[in-house]
């Protein structure tokens, strides 16, 4: 199974991507996000992998444009616990250190560590994995990344800092993305879509969502391009009874308009709930 990821081995998304699918995978590396919509779409790889929020930077809004206007579906998600990590080649000190190198959230979600060290230079990059690989293969001296464990490993690097993240509690939603949308076997949908300019319109919308028994998960609204002050609208809902999420798409599709279904897909919040409660309880008991 090919599956297409933004950044190259070692990167968060393959993490992803291999905790969703469970299996052996041959990894698709792309810079961009662009080019992973277009790996699925021109069938070079059989799903996509992309991150769309994070608990401290939030949603990542161009990447719910980019699979709205891809015509691709989402069908499934992954949850994602991130540690970021100091890496470097093996026998840096941390005097050594002149710049480190990575994504500009990684860098953000690390700040308040590098404030201890104002001598060392933050330098965005496109990918955290490409960082430490760039480090690695050129044995860069007083250079370092931040990045993953997975990472550091495929490349033979060494952790000078482990979980260097502001706050532990550092969590990423991926969605996995295919050409074909779901129609059985699924509890969670995304949509979109517009609204007029009329006094109650989203109010009324929101009441059907819960007339018809679904939780609203997430909301986001987005400027659209080239039209001032109209705003296209991403919901999350959750269901238990499929037959009354379809009656509800019946009744808003009249209210709205540019319906769109994303996905269809198993939320995977349930897994990741139980797998970190888990974790916090097998800490506490150590």
């Amino acid at each position: 199974m090919k599956i297409s990821i933004q950044g190259i081995k070692g990167a968060f998304h393959e993490e992803a991507a291999r905790n969703y699918f469970n299996k052996d995978l041959i990894i698709v590396p792309n810079i961009t996000f662009e080019e992973v919509i277009s790996s699925v779409i021109s069938e070079a790889a059989d799903f996509g992998v992309v991150a769309i929020e994070n608990t401290l930077s939030g949603t990542i809004h161009s990447n719910l444009n980019l699979i709205r206007q891809s015509g691709l579906k989402i069908t499934g998600e992954e949850y994602l616990s991130i540690h970021q990590n100091l890496i470097a080649l093996p026998g840096t000190k941390m005097e050594d250190i002149e710049q480190v190198f990575s994504h500009y959230m990684a860098l953000n979600q690390c700040r308040k560590f590098f404030q201890k060290y104002p001598q060392i230079k933050l330098i965005e990059s496109e990918d955290t994995a490409l960082s430490i690989q760039t480090i690695a293969n050129n044995k860069l001296k007083n250079v370092a990344a931040i990045g993953s464990k997975l990472a550091a490993d495929y490349y033979g690097m060494e952790i000078i800092f482990r979980n260097i993240e502001t706050h532990q509690k550092n969590y990423t939603r991926f969605l996995i993305l295919d050409k074909k949308i779901n129609t059985q076997n699924f509890n969670k949908a995304s949509l979109s879509f517009t609204l007029p300019h009329r006094k109650g319109s989203l109010a009324n919308i929101l009441n059907i969502i819960a007339f018809y028994e679904l939780n609203l998960t997430k909301i986001e609204s987005v400027p659209i391009i080239g039209e001032p002050w109209h705003y296209l609208f991403y919901v999350d809902v959750q269901l238990n009874k499929p037959a009354l999420y379809f009656q509800m798409l019946n009744t808003v599709k009249t209210l709205t308009g540019n319906l769109t279904i994303l996905g269809q897909y198993k939320s995977g919040i349930q897994l990741f709930n139980q797998i970190h409660n888990v974790q916090h309880e097998t800490s506490k008991q150590n």
